[in-house]
């Protein structure tokens, strides 16, 4: 079955959303469109619970912010002033509270909050009032706006399910010469303690993996933009027992396994987990670590 069309409520919306594939490609595309898929439904059915449960996706944006430019300057260097109308492109927007934080922030700019999860994007509509916010269902990979659309992106802990080189060709391709994507996503490292137990109980494959940071800065050094900040820093959670640290995965929409070997947890795989987990409990909780990649970089003008 072939994925859904792309629905959009913004203007500069592309005609070009589903390109033909190769038939060699075929199975790929609809491999690549299942998982994608099975992603966005896990995060729709997390919208109720997302907001309560993002502690370290609160934590990461604030952080992912401090990158943001002061001001949106016209494209062209050397111009005086203001443009009265930006677009700012909010990647990965979940329930909106980064759209609505960036609205206000950049007074003489139309922020479009995209979106793979229609259940985040109907939440933020009936969430977040704003008279400059406009919602678009969307792919990363291939966004549904026109070349040179957008003078800002912002996202954070969103591009980690996709492609990297596939992002930084569309950001280059969505941004206006002078334009600038600041990000957040996670490297090789994260949820290391999970995997670990996992491990220990005779499990593998239940803890997605992410490129090394080395390997990510190279890609980014490949792509057409040019990197004004790129680091890494490690974000550490503590949870009272193993249920609770799962419940909060779930509750954030973020249990999807890319590799979709594990199978079902049983209540015996349960408690060989939480047996496993026990081992490296600190004075906090039983921990769990998050390798965080923050990132500016800038489309040439």
């Amino acid at each position: 079955m072939s994925p859904p069309p792309v629905q959009h409520e913004v203007a500069g919306v592309r005609a070009d959303l589903q390109p033909a594939s190769s038939a060699s490609s075929v199975t790929t595309d609809l491999a690549n469109a299942r998982v994608k898929q099975r992603i966005a439904d896990n995060f729709s059915r997390a919208a109720d619970s997302y907001d309560q449960a993002a502690i370290l996706q609160k934590r990461v944006a604030a952080r992912t912010m401090l990158g943001l430019p002061a001001q949106l300057r016209s494209e062209q260097p050397g111009s005086e002033g203001l443009q009265i109308s930006h677009r700012i492109l909010d990647l990965g927007t979940g329930t909106g509270l980064h759209s609505l934080t960036l609205a206000e922030r950049y007074d003489n700019a139309v922020v479009i909050g995209m979106d793979l999860a229609m259940g985040m994007l109907q939440f933020a509509r009936h969430h977040t009032s704003h008279p400059r916010i406009d919602w678009c269902s969307g792919d990363i990979e291939s966004m549904p706006l026109q070349s040179g659309a957008v003078d800002l992106i912002y996202s954070s802990l969103a591009i980690q399910w996709c492609n990297f080189e596939q992002v930084l060709g569309e950001v280059s391709r969505v941004l206006k010469p002078g334009g600038a994507f600041v990000f957040s996503t996670l490297a090789e490292g994260s949820l290391k303690e999970l995997d670990s137990a996992w491990c220990l109980a005779g499990e593998k494959d239940r803890v997605n993996r992410f490129d090394s940071f080395d390997t990510q800065k190279q890609r980014l050094n490949a792509s057409d933009l040019v990197r004004q900040a790129f680091s890494l820093k490690p974000e550490t959670l503590f949870y009272s027992n193993v249920i609770t640290l799962l419940r909060s995965l779930k509750a954030l929409g973020v249990n999807t396994v890319l590799a979709d070997k594990g199978g079902l947890v049983t209540r015996r795989k349960l408690a060989a987990l939480q047996q496993a987990y026990e081992k490296i409990r600190q004075p906090e909780g039983l921990p769990l670590t998050y390798q965080v990649i923050y990132g500016v970089l800038q489309k040439p003008y």
